[in-house]
């Protein structure tokens, strides 16, 4: 309103000539983008309209309101400077990561957005997302978001480099042998798993050998992931165990939708894929939304409790993941 009101020629109070460009500044710094550009559209259509008035017309008001003129057009032009540098810093890699970590999760189009355009620049940002995963890992407090986010976006990307990553963080960083685990040392562990495949056995074989009998699941449900015979044959074999974890108390709802979807995909998998499409960290409510598209459509039920047939299960999956 300030703008069609066209203090340049009303002769308005002098300060409307410096808060109408301060106040459409502080609206494009404040308001989303794609509401901002119709403002400065506008702007500038009326700044040429005021040219060409100047150019045209020889009236005497119009050229004794030259300076507010010009303080207009600075404060466009300076407003154009503000959006291409604000724009390129939140396209550049290190803006995209530092997004990764201050999107909520309750928002997971905006998270999966980020980390697609991301996964898309390839390996050139693998170096970044590592170093930023490392300072993370350092601080006393490490929320789950970030790490688990650049876990994501590694797997994604694959290739030795971010394979390396993934599995240096998993054997170094994460400590399974009390009960204070967090949820992005799960989700780490299934998405280096996703990432490896079998080469991820060893390194998770160790993690259960050295974890808590509380946080054996975690282990148990990457190690499905990896698409090994002898990988799932252990699993299989701790069944009743994952069935005990199951009743306990200190289980939350996250970790409990983790294990039974682990356990419907050895139940009604039909293929390697299958094995890994099980969407357990929508359910820890990670923002990560992977495409959990399986070959043979499964229904996933956060709350499947089926009984298990383990010698059955042992001969269908031998039969799959050897052949």
């Amino acid at each position: 309103m300030l703008i069609f009101n066209r203090p340049l020629s009303t002769g308005t109070k002098r300060f409307l000539y410096f808060g109408v460009p301060v106040f459409v500044l502080g609206i494009l710094l404040i308001i989303p983008l794609g509401i901002g550009l119709p403002v400065v559209f506008c702007w500038i259509i009326y700044l040429l309209y005021r040219i060409l008035q100047i150019l045209i017309r020889k009236e005497e008001t119009i050229r004794k309101n030259l300076i507010p003129f010009g303080v207009n057009v600075l404060a466009l032009t300076v407003s154009f400077i503000l959006i291409f540098v604000t724009t390129t810093q939140a396209n550049s890699t290190p803006g995209l990561i530092k997004s990764l970590g201050s999107v909520s999760p309750f928002y997971p189009e905006t998270v999966h957005s980020v980390m697609s355009r991301l996964i898309q620049r390839g390996p050139e940002v693998v170096d970044p997302l590592s170093e930023t995963f490392e300072k993370n890992l350092d601080r006393d407090y490490v929320s789950p978001f970030l790490p688990t986010r650049i876990a994501y976006c590694l797997s994604q990307i694959g290739g030795p480099q971010a394979e390396a990553v993934l599995k240096q963080v998993v054997a170094e960083e994460i400590d399974l042998s009390d009960n204070e685990n967090t949820k992005w040392e799960a989700a780490v562990c299934c998405l280096y798993a996703d990432c490896a495949g079998p080469r991820a056995v060893p390194v998770l074989q160790k993690l259960l050998e050295n974890s808590d009998e509380k946080q054996q699941f975690i282990p148990l449900c990457a190690l499905v992931r990896t698409g090994d015979f002898t990988a799932t044959e252990t699993v299989l074999d701790h069944v009743d165990e994952l069935r005990k974890q199951l009743q306990q108390p200190f289980t939350n709802r996250g970790f409990t939708a983790m294990i039974r979807l682990t356990l419907q995909a050895l139940a009604e998998g039909q293929s390697p894929e299958d094995l890994k499409a099980s969407p357990i960290y929508h359910r820890m409510m990670l923002g990560l939304r992977p495409d959990h598209q399986t070959q043979t459509d499964i229904v996933w039920n956060q709350q499947w409790d089926a009984e298990l047939d383990i010698p059955a299960l042992n001969d269908h999956w031998s039969q799959i993941l050897i052949h």
